[in-house]
């Protein structure tokens, strides 16, 4: 890489990892030039950024432009969830011809379904892709270095045909400045994504986003939170429409009949993940431990049995790393129960707040009284949305959370 390409790296990293706890790490690759541009030209370029749109005036632009791309959809498909919700309370258990409440559930929650995928916003379900893909590129990066290292010692000194030991040192340069590019890359997107969950009312350290990443339900988390930002974004504008129309009754009970199509949507996505996490993650997760508890015991026996000291060392040293998974699958475990539990609590509230909205859809007879209701279950649904959110622990060592990492690949079939 050329000595002004080294410097415009060095330069693009500044802004981004001048204000993290962690940019140490992120800089241990650079090369000694690029550490003496980084730190030349940090003051200036952060004098710059400041000028510039900063993190959280832009997410909340991209949130607005995403409200306003969808919201017609949204009405369109709460409308039809209303109407398909109405014929449900009419209709038959059982029908042979015709429709039933069986199957007209099953329409409704297809309008759901649709509903969740206009609201959900690509910007936070992406991170973990985005880090995984960063990931990789250092992984990559690595191994070239260990590769041209090797090469670099049959080398020759000068060539016009072969690369030389001064061509695969540039190589090696090249790949220390491609990982630190991706750690800034890492810590940029883990520093979206805390402030990004911060515009939602919630604060994670950066280590419990670490965990959340992790995590196999880390994303169904993620989703479900998006979704209840959005249900509150589109309650406060039915308000506003509501309050438009005066004490026009009918109108107030259309809006008022919508506004219950989100608290059903509510207790269909809690409900999708308290069914994954009790028919999918923990059943897995329990046949993980097993099977881990089964090679233990093995282990153990024929260290028992070993009587050469070499091979009794080595098995030892696989005992320990069983052991470690052990434990870290038994903390995963215990993350995904704690998780089932407050998702379970959190819909028997949004159950009650559904209950009273139905209830309330068929006696209230005043436009004013439905205005007040829909207003009060905003912070309901602050509520809501933060006891489902789970106690995140950060992780004791980076040895625990590779393993959780690798349990979660395991977890997810690959």
């Amino acid at each position: 890489m050329k000595k002004n390409a080294r410097r415009i790296v060095a330069a693009l990293l500044i802004t981004t990892l001048s204000a993290q706890a962690d940019w140490r790490d992120a800089i241990s690759g650079l090369t000694d030039e690029a550490k003496s541009v980084w730190e030349e030209q940090t003051k200036a370029l952060l004098k710059d950024d400041a000028k510039e749109e900063n993190l959280t005036e832009r997410n909340r632009r991209l949130h607005q432009e995403h409200f306003g791309a969808i919201w017609e959809d949204v009405i369109e498909g709460l409308e039809k969830g209303l109407e398909i919700n109405k014929e449900m309370e009419k209709a038959p258990r059982h029908a042979i011809f015709g429709n039933d409440k069986a199957s007209l559930r099953k329409d409704f929650d297809s309008v759901l379904d649709d509903i969740i995928d206009l609201l959900l916003d690509d910007n936070l379900l992406n991170y973990r892709k985005t880090i995984r893909e960063s990931e990789h590129k250092i992984a990559t990066a690595e191994k070239d270095i260990l590769r041209y290292r090797e090469k670099k010692i049959v080398a020759p000194i000068e060539s016009r045909i072969k690369t030389t030991k001064a061509d695969y040192e540039k190589k090696i340069d090249e790949a220390r400045e491609t990982i630190a590019k991706e750690k800034a890359a890492i810590v940029q997107t883990k520093t979206a994504m805390s402030q990004n969950f911060k515009e939602l009312g919630i604060n994670l350290t950066p280590e419990q986003i670490d965990v959340l990443l992790a995590r196999i339900d880390g994303d169904d988390i993620i989703r479900m939170t998006l979704v209840m930002d959005v249900l509150k974004q589109i309650t406060a504008q039915l308000l506003g429409i509501m309050q438009e129309s005066g004490e026009e009754l009918t109108h107030a009970k259309k809006y008022y009949g919508m506004h219950m199509v989100l608290l059903e949507l509510v207790v269909y996505i809690q409900d999708k993940l308290i069914s994954k996490l009790s028919t999918h993650y923990l059943p897995k997760i329990d046949q993980i431990i097993d099977h881990t508890k089964e090679i233990l015991a093995r282990t153990s026996q024929r260290i028992s049995n070993e009587e050469n000291l070499q091979r009794r060392n080595i098995y030892y040293q696989n005992y320990q790393s069983q052991q470690l998974t052990l434990k870290t699958a038994l903390l995963y475990r215990q993350n995904l129960i704690n998780e089932l539990q407050q998702v379970r609590e959190a819909r028997a509230v949004s159950r009650k707040n559904l209950e009273l909205a139905k209830n309330t859809y068929e006696t209230v007879t005043l436009s004013s009284d439905l205005f007040k209701i829909i207003a009060s279950s905003q912070e309901m649904m602050k509520e809501v949305m933060k006891l489902q959110i789970p106690t995140i622990i950060p992780f004791e060592n980076s040895q625990m959370k590779e393993k959780y990492q690798e349990l979660t690949e395991k977890l997810q079939g690959r």
